[in-house]
């Protein structure tokens, strides 16, 4: 991942992430559709096309997990409503939002249905509304599920 990626976290992620990276671009994730659009919007004046995205997994997590792809249940989306197709496409191809092939699946919300789910998943906090939003505009996304914050911190390479 480039050196300059931004950085999207869970809110209780950002002050550490500030103090191990300064000077770079930290951004917690919102719980607001609104605020969302608009953060991600803001990170169009920057030069950078790269993002690291860190959910924070809901239940007990073991190890960090890298995520290939995400299940937006809250029946909310970033791209409803008026859309500035200068920005990029209505309808994003969404196959490949993240850079891993391997991985497990972040979900966001809930759904019965869950429990028959095949693939390996897990319950996230946020940040699947921001994920769209930034493969809206193009961004290329790295994600990871955060167990152990100290343990992503000492084995990244940015």
């Amino acid at each position: 991942m480039n050196q300059n990626a931004l950085i999207f976290c869970a809110p209780d992620f950002r002050k550490r992430l500030e103090q191990a990276f300064p000077g770079r671009i930290v951004v917690s994730y919102s719980n607001d559709i609104a605020v969302c659009r608009k953060q991600v919007a803001a990170l169009d004046s920057q030069n950078v096309r790269q993002v690291l995205l860190l959910f924070k997994g809901i239940h007990h997590m073991v190890s960090n997990q890298s995520v290939r792809d995400h299940i937006n249940l809250t029946r909310q989306n970033p791209l409803i409503g008026p859309v500035d197709l200068s920005k990029g496409p209505r309808f994003p191809d969404m196959s490949s939002v993240y850079e891993e092939n391997d991985g497990v699946i972040a979900v966001l919300g809930e759904d019965e249905d869950l429990k028959n789910f095949k693939e390996p998943w897990a319950h996230v906090t946020g940040g699947v509304w921001e994920a769209i939003a930034l493969k809206h505009r193009s961004y290329t996304i790295d994600a990871w599920i955060i167990a152990d914050l100290e343990k992503w911190i000492s084995s990244i390479n940015i």
